[in-house]
């Protein structure tokens, strides 16, 4: 190896730095700009200039600079599945895929059959992990601010620019299946993890909004027959947010006709009921003669 590269490249008091930061931070998936936000710590706690650190902010070179350093003595490298999108800590064990993706995406969060598994209402497994974020221009409103939250002053900055993580087709070995929405309703973050997932209530709405993702109708119908009432404000709540009408008298038509719930909120959504053919309680099969006249809807599962 060249002898200049390899001083470059030798462990200096600021790599070194930057190595117990890593550490101390705990996660085992940087992006870029989560390694840059650190970088940044380091030059922002020298103030006795003990790094010789020789700019008071670091620039592009330095990113490469450490990264190159840290790289060459094993303390990360670039990780397997999201390649330069992500920098993998080796002294940091690894952890499931939906918390990687969730490490490295912070617009997306487990959504539909996945969430309902992870709820515990149904026992199929998906044969993907599904993951939620909302529109484009939504998505890089939140991307733009949780980087201001690391980068400050640098939030706008060229060095990277601002798009949407690409998830690979398959993280940890399991695949991956991401569906952008205008719909992104409300999400949690798990306990003692990184993982968001949606509501349990927004998990309900997700089922009468797009079933084909969640098992199919018969299957979400399974599924409110089993735990809708244990979680009926929850679904009631968040059905109030829905801005579709046929939604609401999907949920009417389930909760009041199908399982003989109640709740004082559920007749509201009666005024949202109106005649039409493409008013289907099931929306990917075809329309059925069998009608509830309160909800207007076809009940054609």
């Amino acid at each position: 190896m060249n002898t200049n590269l390899q001083k470059t490249q030798k462990m200096t008091r600021a790599s070194r730095h930057l190595t117990g930061l890593l550490e101390k931070h705990g996660r085992p998936v940087l992006t870029p700009v989560d390694f840059f936000g650190l970088i940044r710590q380091i030059y922002q706690e020298s103030p006795d200039k003990k790094l010789y650190l020789r700019k008071s902010d670091p620039g592009i070179d330095d990113y490469h600079r450490l990264k190159r350093i840290l790289i060459h003595a094993g303390i990360v490298r670039i990780d397997r599945d999201y390649r330069a999108r992500a920098l993998r800590i080796l002294a940091i064990s690894d952890r499931p895929t939906e918390e990687i993706a969730c490490l490295i995406d912070p617009t997306c969060y487990v959504s539909h059959l996945s969430a309902m598994e992870r709820w515990g209402l149904t026992n199929r497994s998906p044969k993907a992990l599904m993951l939620s974020r909302p529109d484009r221009k939504t998505a890089l409103d939140k991307l733009r601010r949780h980087r201001q939250n690391i980068l400050g002053e640098y939030y706008d900055t060229d060095i990277f620019p601002l798009h949407l993580i690409k998830h690979p087709a398959r993280v940890r070995g399991q695949r991956v299946r991401m569906y952008m929405t205008k719909l992104a309703g409300a999400t949690l973050t798990i306990r003692g993890s990184d993982v968001r997932i949606s509501t349990v209530g927004q998990t309900f709405l997700d089922m009468l909004q797009k079933p084909d993702l969640c098992g199919g109708m018969p299957h979400v119908l399974e599924v409110w027959k089993q735990h809708a009432e244990t979680y009926l404000d929850s679904i009631v709540t968040a059905v109030d947010t829905a801005s579709s009408g046929l939604v609401k008298s999907r949920a009417g038509y389930i909760l009041q006709e199908y399982l003989g719930l109640d709740h004082f909120r559920i007749s509201d959504w009666k005024a949202f009921s109106q005649r039409g053919g493409s008013r289907k309680l099931d929306p990917s099969q075809d329309y059925a003669p069998m009608y509830s006249e309160t909800w207007m809807i076809s009940i054609n599962v």
